[in-house]
């Protein structure tokens, strides 16, 4: 993939400015009630347009290699013409990677050593919206992280009242800091629910059945977010919910570790709704990522919701 600045026109996005911190939010939160509601910048726009619908929409969680954590970014981008598109060019935080191929196995390559490979857990279907591991170089630096990319629906296609239930797999990362200084990390798969309240404009996540793939066990067995903000096709954190781990009982588990600051973390959730395809304009399917940071935990994931093949 050949990495470049993008052009205003390409790339419509900037980061996340809502979390789970609270300080953070109300310090980047802007002064109209839209983005007072779930902190977003006003350069963001939250309709989807017919133009925009035919792109790409998807979150990243983009990870500095070496590093425990990551940053949360919206990712737009367009798809190859074909009858089971892939992405062919993605604009992911000020960098625009072009000319995305894949190979026989469906895995995505390009130039400066760029490469993603299908996340095939999660990746149920034959075509978008699909969730994929991506390496790539900026400026001297090596990332990595998850990838959910498919089409968005249109605006005037989400419903105005009621609620809807997506459910799909989750790829989950967990790394604790012992008091050696040694980090010890979990790899799990699971399952997740998202319930979307369209009249409220709140959504509320939760995740629970993991199985550990590597790693010791996990100290918590299920995930709730609440108070999620809706903003066009996006589900995103908003500096006003929840993150609580609960144990197999139910009983809470400090989100953060043991002994730890409640509110001495970063908590960041980005998501996107998504289309059946380039021409179907409902939303039927979401996935994204999310960082809960503290300074002794890590936990990251990646989520899609399951569709037929």
């Amino acid at each position: 993939m050949n990495i470049a600045p993008a052009i205003p026109l390409t790339l419509s996005l900037i980061a996340l400015c809502g979390c789970e911190d609270i300080e953070a939010a109300v310090n980047k939160v802007r002064d109209t009630a839209p983005f007072e509601l779930i902190g977003l910048g006003p350069n963001l726009p939250c309709d989807v347009d017919r133009f925009e619908a035919r792109r790409m929409t998807g979150a990243y969680l983009q990870v500095v290699d070496g590093s425990v954590g990551g940053t949360t970014l919206p990712v737009s981008g367009r798809a190859g013409p074909s009858t089971a598109p892939l992405p062919r060019n993605l604009a992911i935080d000020s960098n625009l990677l072009w000319g995305v191929r894949a190979n026989d196995q469906g895995d995505l390559s390009g130039w400066h050593q760029s490469t993603a490979t299908p996340i095939d857990t999660l990746n149920t279907r034959d075509t978008l919206p699909s969730a994929y591991d991506l390496s790539y170089r900026a400026d001297g630096v090596n990332y990595s992280g998850p990838l959910v990319v498919g089409f968005p629906p249109l605006q005037e296609d989400f419903p105005l009242s009621g609620q809807a239930i997506r459910a799909g797999g989750i790829v989950l990362t967990y790394t604790n800091v012992g008091d050696d200084g040694v980090p010890v990390v979990t790899e799990a798969t699971g399952d997740f629910t998202m319930r979307i309240g369209y009249g409220s404009g709140r959504a509320t996540f939760s995740a629970s059945g993991f199985q550990v793939t590597s790693g010791p066990q996990m100290p918590f067995a299920s995930i709730r977010w609440t108070q999620l903000g809706l903003c066009g096709a996006r589900i995103v954190s908003s500096g006003q919910g929840v993150v609580s781990l609960f144990d197999a009982d139910g009983v809470r588990v400090p989100t953060l570790g043991p002994g730890a600051d409640p509110t001495a973390g970063s908590m960041v959730l980005e998501s996107s709704q998504f289309a059946a395809s380039s021409t179907d304009d409902s939303p039927t399917d979401i996935g994204g990522v999310l960082a809960v940071q503290g300074d002794i935990i890590s936990l990251t994931a990646v989520f899609l919701s399951r569709g037929p093949p």
